[in-house]
């Protein structure tokens, strides 16, 4: 799985997309963008031509900048994404 963000520069040392990665070590053709930032962009998913799977998914800007941490909750929102919800 690669993992990779688009954020403000305020919260990026906060979205830990290596931590994400690392969880996830056993997902293959997937590809997960995080957005954190304080504009209107919209998730989406969509599948290449080469069989690889793209989330876009979007974090609260206010929620990651007054949290110290949210890598747990990144990995919630990434498996309910994935369809593999506890």
């Amino acid at each position: 799985m690669e993992v990779v963000k688009i954020v403000e520069r305020e919260v990026a040392d906060k979205i830990d997309t290596q931590y994400v990665s690392a969880q996830f070590q056993h997902v293959d053709d997937v590809c997960i963008t995080f957005l954190c930032t304080q504009d209107d962009q919209e998730e989406d998913e969509w599948i290449d031509e080469e069989g690889t799977h793209y989330y876009t998914i979007r974090l609260p800007y206010d929620l990651v900048k007054r949290s110290p941490d949210v890598r747990d909750f990144m990995v919630a929102i990434v498996k309910e994404r994935l369809g593999k919800a506890a």
